[in-house]
């Protein structure tokens, strides 16, 4: 499945290489009134060498990074109309693997015991996220907790493979992992090994996280209509059962990041079943208009990367607030309602 859960990678020590990336999509012209979001990044980047001197990323065959954060930001752009626009300030590539509880660190030997039918523990364990922020991989940069503490970036996204140990999002309140950092921030986790529909994936749990907690869950369900199914189990039988019950097509909703408007199990975005969907009308929130559309996998190209490009586009995004609710939901998942400078 191209949505399977996914580990990541934490460790610390190791050659690092300063790469200084000034990227920018090319973005649609958010709409007179909107608030633009600018958000700076950090990058670390943990692909380290192995036996033979090549790059983990190299040896396996694993993606490059560069080229899936440029469709990344281009996508996020489209997705939120030009609203949202991220910048890579720094990049470091660290050679090494990034550091676990306790100080321990994988390294190549114990790193193929990972791929596995019942891989160890070791494997299992996250990284040590306040141990990954606060270590300077460049000198000449310091920290990713010196930059968010000096205001260069706003959120940090982190590199790896599998079993490194990374969360898809990890939302870190001020002043924890971060002395002296007075602003929430969020840290990303990122997987070479996959592709760039997973790294819109994690922005879409981020996004049902962060928007849930902001406005609630009976506006967010009046949004979603399939979230109820996340207690599913992973199977996905041909036809519906009495575990996997077939979708209300003559009312469904937007959906969320496993299950699509018309999905009765999970990462079901290719499914033709037309439904009728008042997805569209959550642009005018919160006067709702009760306007409706007949949709299905066409709607966004049956593909994963197709359908989280659709489904974050369906957020409002209207400037202004109504009932103590923001009306441009991308201000929750940025973290805009949470900044006190």
């Amino acid at each position: 499945m191209t949505g399977r859960p996914r580990t990541a990678v934490a460790s610390v020590l190791g050659l690092t290489t300063f790469v200084c990336l000034g990227v920018s999509a090319t973005t649609a012209e958010a709409s007179s009134g909107r608030e633009h979001i600018r958000a700076g990044v950090e990058v670390l980047d943990f692909d380290p060498l192995m036996d033979d001197g090549l790059p983990l990323t190299i040896a396996r065959g694993w993606n490059d990074p560069v080229p899936l954060q440029t469709q990344y930001i281009g996508d996020v752009a489209t997705a939120s109309a030009g609203i949202v626009t991220h910048r890579l300030v720094h990049t470091s590539v660290i050679r090494s693997y990034p550091e676990k509880p306790n100080g321990f660190r994988l390294t190549n030997a114990n790193y193929q015991g990972c791929f596995v039918e019942t891989p160890p523990d070791y494997c299992k364990a996250l990284i040590d996220y306040g141990a990954v922020l606060n270590t300077v991989f460049d000198r000449r940069s310091g920290s990713a907790c010196d930059a968010l503490r000096q205001g260069r970036v706003d959120e940090v996204w982190l590199w790896g493979g599998p079993w490194f140990g990374y969360l898809e999002w990890q939302l870190v309140s001020p002043q924890t992992l971060c002395p002296a950092v007075r602003n929430p921030f969020v840290v990303m986790g990122f997987s070479y090994e996959r592709g760039e529909p997973e790294m819109l994936h994690d922005l879409g749990h981020r996004a049902e996280g962060l928007i849930q907690a902001g406005i609630g869950f009976g506006i967010w369900d009046r949004f979603d209509g399939q979230r109820g199914r996340y207690g599913q189990d992973f199977a996905c039988p041909a036809q519906p059962d009495a575990t996997h019950p077939e979708v209300d097509a003559a009312m469904t909703h937007a959906g969320n990041v496993h299950f699509p408007p018309n999905a009765y199990c999970h990462y079901q975005y290719d499914r033709d079943l037309p439904v009728i969907s008042d997805a569209d009308d959550w642009a005018n929130f919160p006067d709702l208009t009760g306007h409706r559309t007949v949709i299905n996998s066409s709607t966004w190209g049956g593909t994963q990367q197709g359908f989280l490009v659709w489904w974050l586009g369906r957020f409002p995004r209207s400037p202004g607030s109504s009932a103590g609710v923001e009306r441009d939901w991308w201000r929750y998942v940025y973290l805009e309602t949470r900044r006190i400078d």
